[in-house]
């Protein structure tokens, strides 16, 4: 009876060391797994072409420097689309990005065919795109480019505005209230404030032109 207590006894040790190994391994396959980072993008969506660009477009920054710094040395960490030219400038309103030129067309594209159930492709899978609007490229697709970029340090992403990167310049801050509350962001503070766009282009004066920039901080 000893005899098999005893047996009872280290299989049991033994389980809970493998058990507590295993954690460890998943713990540290986590923490070898776990990033942080930022994306920033950039779209641009008009109707008919423009000549002669420059913008001026607020910064992700955390008010000493911009990671976009390092981003922008590297073309393979910025997919922008061929012509752009894209620079870190001061201004009156402290760093932005400068985006110059020298003509941005517009794009349209057809509507995609859906795939019918039981079907592996539609009839016509091709998407036709054209510089001017038709009945067969009816939708206006933007000129975009994004860049992400690793950081060394879990982002607080609860209160971002007082401890992370955000975009500058920043006017007239004031806290809201929270847009999509839930069990999960009770504490979370939600801020809105106002910054500056410069655009300088040529284009005709029935033309729509829609400049949009975003910036997420992302945990992993």
């Amino acid at each position: 009876m000893n005899k098999l207590f005893k047996i009872f006894l280290v299989f049991a040790i033994l389980i809970i060391a493998a058990s507590v190994l295993w954690a460890n391994h998943q713990n540290q396959m986590y923490e070898d797994t776990f990033q942080s980072e930022y994306q920033y993008d950039v779209s641009i969506e008009t109707l008919q072409s423009l000549h002669n660009v420059t913008l001026y477009l607020p910064l992700p920054s955390d008010g000493n420097e911009s990671f976009l710094s390092e981003a922008l040395k590297s073309e393979n960490n910025l997919n922008k689309p061929t012509g752009w030219n894209c620079t870190i400038t001061e201004t009156k309103h402290g760093k932005m990005l400068q985006i110059t030129a020298h003509e941005i067309d517009p794009e349209f594209h057809s509507i995609p065919v859906p795939i019918e159930e039981g079907q592996s492709e539609g009839p016509n899978r091709t998407i036709n795109e054209s510089t001017e609007y038709s009945e067969d490229t009816p939708f206006p697709y933007p000129e975009d480019f994004s860049i992400y970029q690793n950081v060394d340090h879990e982002l607080d992403t609860k209160n971002p505005l007082e401890n992370e990167t955000t975009f500058i310049p920043k006017y007239n801050i004031k806290e809201v209230a929270n847009q999509f509350p839930n069990e999960d962001n009770e504490n979370v503070k939600t801020y809105q404030y106002e910054s500056h766009l410069y655009a300088n282009y040529n284009t005709t004066a029935e033309n729509t032109v829609d400049i949009s920039m975003s910036f997420m901080g992302m945990n992993n």
